[in-house]
Order: structure tokens, then C-alpha cells, then sequence
């Protein structure tokens, strides 16, 4: 019989990998990322809370690394993992990026880049984007609203998205 340690140990690791690589997630998030039952991730969760080793806003909502991660999250990063979730059955491995890149993924053969593009910043995400070497990663790219689709002009795009406050994410193309 396998002791509580054996089966919180695998996903306890992984959940303070995901944690720490994204600083701030929804809690509905990480409950949505583990196969394992409901009741299960909660005690889970709750335990890492107790220790110290994850930190709960309540009030947001969020699980953090700290709690300097609960006072300034980044939707962008929050927003580009709900586009993860979309294709977590598919994802071999997943990790942070860089401004304006917030996510990287890869699913069976190909490489995936998560664009975020906040309201104004088309033309800064645009400069960047053309500043940067090619490369071979397809890209979904997160707007605030389809207005903004017109504004971008980024390679490799394979679709725009907009993510709701619960967490829908809407796919279209340009």
C-alpha cells in the first residue's frame, strides 16, 4: 500500500514546477491541468499551502509562488494558459517565455509559441516580433478584442483568441 508521501510526491513536484515557472495561476486552473481526483488535488493544495510552499490569494483566487506574485499576476501568462488547457491532452511539455511570448508548448511534432497583446500594444508586440530570429513554433495569439487582429502582423500565426474572465477561449482567424 502506498503511503500519502508516494502519491502526493509526483504531482506535489509538478504542481511546484508549474507554480514557480508561471509565478501566479488560477486555483480552477491547476484543478483543471491534474488528472487526479478533485477531493485529491484539494488536500493537495491544501497541504502545500500549510507548508509554505504555495501561497494562496483568496480573495483573486490565484495559487503564487509568493505573495508578491498574487499583487501583480500576469493576465497574459493566466490568459495563455487557459489556450494550454485547450490542448492539454496533446502537450508533451510546456514552460514560460518572454515578453511578449508567454508560453511555450509542445504537442506531438510541432512546436507552439502563446502570444499575448494587450489593448495599445500591437505596435510594440509587432516590432518585437519582426526584431526576433525565425522560428519554426506555430503561433496562437491572445487579443483583448478582434479589433486589434487588424493591428498585427506577426509570421507564423495559425489563429487569434480571446479568453473571457472564466476562462472560454474563443479561436478565430484573421
Amino acid at each position: 500500500m502506498k503511503t500519502r508521501n508516494q502519491i502526493y510526491n509526483g504531482d506535489g513536484a509538478l504542481l511546484l514546477r508549474i507554480i514557480s515557472t508561471y509565478h501566479a495561476l488560477r486555483y480552477d486552473q491547476i484543478m483543471q491541468l491534474f488528472s487526479k481526483s478533485k477531493d485529491s488535488m484539494k488536500a493537495l493544495i491544501t497541504k502545500m499551502i500549510k507548508q509554505g510552499r504555495i501561497y494562496h490569494d483568496k480573495d483573486t483566487d490565484l495559487l503564487c509562488d509568493t505573495p508578491q506574485s498574487a499583487e501583480s499576476p500576469d493576465y497574459g501568462v493566466i490568459a495563455a494558459f487557459w489556450v494550454l488547457l485547450d490542448f492539454k491532452k496533446a502537450v508533451m511539455y510546456h514552460t514560460s517565455g518572454d515578453f511578449p511570448i508567454k508560453l511555450h508548448f509542445f504537442s506531438q511534432e510541432e512546436a507552439y509559441e502563446i502570444i499575448y497583446v494587450g489593448l495599445e500594444q500591437e505596435a510594440l508586440v509587432n516590432h518585437i516580433m519582426q526584431s526576433l530570429p525565425p522560428q519554426d513554433a506555430l503561433r496562437i495569439v491572445i487579443l483583448e478584442n478582434k479589433a486589434q487582429a487588424a493591428k498585427v502582423s506577426i509570421n507564423g500565426v495559425i489563429a487569434f483568441c480571446i479568453v473571457d474572465l472564466s476562462g472560454t477561449v474563443s479561436y478565430y482567424k484573421k
